[in-house]
Order: structure tokens, then C-alpha cells, then sequence
């Protein structure tokens, strides 16, 4: 029933929008990591939110935010998805790189390890694996541990590794490492293989900025028509998510080759809609932190406002015509 509905919706769509691509504008968009926070990017295009709007949209997996800074500054990506990290020490070092609407103002990262560690600090001393150097997981966790009184480096090793999630999880089981940052459903997984959340970043960094879509100010300069149109499409797909579980759960699965629907529907209700941010407003608060804590160690942040990372020129518009 379900495959039948999301037929049935693109063959509408199909008949309400003009043919061929002489019409839309033409972007390259990336999402950086299999998750289904990013389900809104998947849900635009296989959708046809962005055909809708006139975007002939390109959708690319791309991990790791350092890759896609400088693909975007290369010129070959123009809206994408990533961490703040990435984008705030760019923009330090004089890029124009801005987030257009946010994906989350809440944290999901957790520590997961073996049930014989108990508790954070017995992570002290022990090797993490965090993914790619600079990405969330890097960026946020050191943050996290500051916090707790440890060091990374010193008190507690993060280890780079490249795969992403499964590859982590499969770490892990192997036991070659202690622990390893995992984000849903991946947690949920790991959480049937009889691992334990020992440290939840969200328990220690409440206000938070986790992630978002961003382009280069001269694109949205460039390009105002087919900015506004990106944020409608984006806009359309999270209203989507909400609106439609049973649809959502079909297109999680299919992206994330995950088959258990009691798994998919379980992470839908208890992770998804709970992280997922209905106006794409980040927090400030959260944005703050984030400059503060980047200008402990880099004096080119500190001359960073809050607007040089978070345009709502976009948001803004669409919100007073009611959009």
C-alpha cells in the first residue's frame, strides 16, 4: 500500500510539473553521513519537492565536512549537508561558507562501548573510534569530554576512521577498539547486539546546533530564486516527514537497507521526530557555544557573529508570507 502511494504521488507530480529540466535550476547537493536526520534531503528528491520548485537537484553522498567545505569552494557542490565544525573554521579563515536552514538543534551522538565500561569515566584512557577527522563525532565529542574533565589526546584517544557508521559498529564487535560514536539508528542496533550507551552528548551539551544545509553567500547572491526555492523544497519534505510515518518509514528503509520494519518504526517514533527541527531555525544559544568554544583555540573565530554562520534571510521571508 505504501509503494502504491508514493507511485501514485510521483506520477502526480510528474503530470502537475513541466517536462524536462529546461526550467529547473540545476544543483549539486551533498548529505554527509546515512542517517535518517537527513531524510528530508532523500524525501525532496525522490519526491519530486524539489521538481516541484523548479530544482533539478543532484543528491550525492559525501562524508566527512572538510571534503565537502572544499568541494564547495571548488565550485562543484552548491547546497549541502553538514556539521557547524567544518563550516565555522572555514569561514575563520576568510570563506563564505552560510547555513540556510538547520536539520537539528539537538545532539545525537552517543559513546557505545562493551557492558563492562559503566559509566564516562571509565572511558578514560580508552580508544574511540570517531569517523572522520573534523566531522561531528571529532568535533563535538572533544567538546563533550573537555567538559568531563578529560583531554582527548591525553586522556582519552579518539581513533579516524573512514566506512562510516557500519564500519564503526563492526569495530566494535570485533573488539579492536573500546568504544565507538554512533548516532540513530545505528545506536538502536548496536543496542540489540548487547552494547551499552555510556555517554550521550546531549546529556552534557543540551543546547546545540548539530546540523544543517549551507551554501556559499555568493550563490545565494548569485542565485536568490533558487535558494528560496531549495528552503521551500527542504521546507515541504521535513513538513512531510511529519505528516506522513508510514511513507517516511518506506523511504528510511530504502535508503538506509534496513528491513525490519518494527526496527524503522520504532526509530522513527522514539528518535526521529523528536530530533528533527520543524522550521529549520537553528538555536542561537546553541550557535554561540559553538563560536565560543572554536575561539578557545582559533583567534580568526573570535571575530565571528552569529549571523556570519546562520543566514534567515531565506526563513525569514517565507515566514511573513506565511509560507
Amino acid at each position: 500500500m505504501v509503494r502504491f502511494y508514493l507511485a501514485a504521488m510521483s506520477a502526480l507530480l510528474s503530470i502537475l510539473l513541466p517536462a524536462g529540466n529546461a526550467n529547473c535550476q540545476n544543483v549539486n547537493f551533498s548529505y554527509s553521513s546515512l542517517v535518517g536526520i537527513q531524510s528530508p534531503l532523500w524525501i525532496a528528491k525522490d519526491l519530486g519537492f524539489f521538481k516541484k520548485h523548479r530544482i533539478d537537484a543532484n543528491v550525492v553522498y559525501m562524508p566527512g565536512g572538510v571534503s565537502v567545505v572544499q568541494e564547495m569552494l571548488a565550485g562543484r557542490l552548491q547546497v549541502a549537508i553538514a556539521a557547524p565544525a567544518a563550516v565555522i573554521r572555514s569561514n575563520a579563515g576568510g570563506s563564505d561558507l552560510v547555513y540556510i536552514g538547520a536539520l537539528s538543534n539537538r545532539i545525537d551522538y552517543v559513546v557505545v562501548a562493551d557492558k563492562t565500561i559503566k559509566s564516562a569515566q571509565q572511558l578514560r584512557g580508552k580508544k574511540i573510534a570517531i569517523g572522520t577527522v573534523g566531522a561531528g563525532p571529532d568535533y563535538f565529542g572533544s567538546i563533550v569530554f573537555e567538559k568531563l574533565g578529560m583531554r582527548v589526546g591525553k586522556d582519552v584517544t579518539f581513533v579516524p576512521t573512514v566506512g562510516g557508521q557500519p564500519t564503526r559498529l563492526a569495530m566494535l564487535r570485533s573488539g579492536s577498539l573500546d568504544g565507538v560514536v554512533l548516532s540513530p539508528p545505528y545506536t538502536l542496533h548496536a543496542k540489540q547486539l548487547g552494547f551499552v550507551a555510556v555517554l550521550d552528548y546531549a546529556s552534557v551539551i543540551p543546547h546545540f546546533f548539530s546540523l544543517g544545509y549551507f551554501a556559499r553567500r555568493k550563490y545565494l547572491h548569485d542565485y536568490p530564486r533558487a535558494a528560496e526555492n531549495i528552503v521551500k523544497a527542504l521546507i515541504d519534505a521535513t513538513r512531510y516527514v511529519f505528516s506522513n510515518p508510514n511513507e517516511t518509514i518506506e523511504i528510511l528503509g530504502r535508503h538506509l537497507q534496513i528491513t525490519d520494519g518494527a526496527f524503522l518504526k520504532n526509530y522513527y517514533q522514539e528518535v526521529l521526530v523528536g530530533q528533527l527541527d520543524r522550521d529549520l531555525y537553528a538555536d542561537n544559544k546553541a550557535i554561540d557555544m559553538l563560536l565560543e568554544q572554536e575561539g578557545k583555540t582559533n583567534a580568526a573565530a573570535r571575530k565571528l557573529m552569529r549571523e556570519d554562520v546562520f543566514d534567515t534571510t531565506v526563513l525569514d521571508k517565507l515566514r511573513r508570507e506565511g509560507y
